[in-house]
């Protein structure tokens, strides 16, 4: 059986590529080895700019809607920044992954419950061999996360937050908390999770994490859980991006698409779907040219997010200070769509330099 595209990978970056290139009437394979729905780790936080690429129906996947923000320093000192509107959304990944898989097969693409196991240059095209058999296709789409399979035959490599996380009870509705002091290049958070709440920490350096979660839970009233571990893609340059040879073309985490500063990828994966599928429809005989090309605005945001959070993590007290004053409210509109973090980074120099300087005095004299 000939496809004009096989999607290897059913969540947001491969349902979303499969969505928009079966809608524009293309015969699309959409290949998952688990069986859908599945449980996916993850605390599943959905900045309000993505809804914009969501299909239509999706308010019933919102758990919780967040309107509040706390930014805590090293578990001691906490500041808290309402919004005026709602800046994000939690979703539970098994239940959004499986709504965004049916809207797929919905526009037209078949789905295939089956593990990607290559591919081979075959005529014009390439044959995809899986777990069900093997088929013929004029594009491969790589969107099998982190660990992709795809990527590595491609010869590429990635850099990486650990990651740990668990759900327990508690409650904090519509808002959540991220905690940075405690690692040196990532933080902690607690988001609430429908009737429970999500607590993990991620980091790029060599921590403990584990250790680190057990003693903040402690110390917090939290009852702990023994985690669970992933991995999240760390880009931090415009080389960090990998986004395939030819006509076999990588999207989501398979290309490093994560942001730098917080880990969030769904954003940047439903986003860089519909450019991908729109370079496959403009070019079909060179997409990669056309993608590289429209994908220049989110290389842009994740270089700048990666910009500010090597600051943020260098300098995290000052961070935090700068959190008492506007910087939390620029945040939220990044999340909103309002403000790129180019324009953050550039409106945010003079307060980091005020901050730093401020901090660098009270160190010195002990103020």
């Amino acid at each position: 059986m000939k496809f004009n595209a096989i999607v290897v990978g059913a969540g947001p970056a491969g349902s979303s590529t499969a969505y928009h290139l079966a809608k524009s009437g293309l015969k699309v394979l959409l290949l998952e080895k688990e069986t859908m729905p599945r449980f996916k780790l993850c605390a599943g936080c959905l900045s309000a700019r993505a809804v914009k690429f969501l299909p239509e129906g999706y308010q019933h996947l919102f758990l919780n809607k967040i309107r509040s923000g706390r930014l805590g320093f090293r578990g001691v000192e906490e500041v808290r920044v309402k919004t005026e509107g709602e800046v994000a959304y939690i979703v539970d990944r098994s239940t959004f992954d499986h709504f965004l898989a049916q809207k797929a097969q919905e526009a037209g693409a078949e789905f295939l419950n089956g593990e990607f196991l290559g591919f081979d240059k075959e005529g014009a095209g390439y044959r995809v061999f899986t777990s069900r058999g093997s088929f013929l296709t004029e594009f491969v789409v790589g969107a099998d996360g982190v660990r992709s399979r795809v990527s590595k035959l491609l010869g590429f490599r990635k850099k990486y937050y650990r990651s740990v996380e668990f759900f327990t009870h508690g409650r904090m509705e519509d808002e959540v908390l991220i905690e940075i002091g405690l690692v040196r290049r990532g933080y902690l958070w607690v988001f609430p999770h429908g009737e429970g709440i999500s607590v993990g920490v991620a980091s790029a350096g060599k921590e403990d994490l584990i250790s680190i979660l057990k003693d903040h839970c402690k110390h917090k009233g939290i009852s702990y859980k023994h985690p669970k571990g992933w991995h999240i893609p760390l880009s931090e340059n415009r080389n960090s991006l990998h986004l395939g040879r030819d006509r076999v073309l990588l999207v989501g985490d398979s290309a490093g698409m994560a942001d730098p500063l917080l880990g969030e990828g769904i954003y940047y994966s439903l986003w860089a779907g519909k450019l991908l599928s729109e370079a496959i429809l403009k070019n079909p005989s060179e997409p990669l040219q056309v993608y590289e090309k429209l994908l220049k605005p989110l290389r842009d945001d994740i270089l700048y997010a990666g910009k500010i959070g090597r600051l943020a993590y260098s300098f995290q007290r000052v961070s935090y200070k700068m959190g008492h004053g506007r910087a939390l409210k620029e945040f939220y509109s990044v999340l909103t769509g309002h403000k790129s973090y180019k324009e953050v980074y550039r409106l945010g120099w003079f307060d980091f330099l005020k901050h730093l300087t401020k901090e660098g005095f009270f160190r010195i004299f002990k103020v």
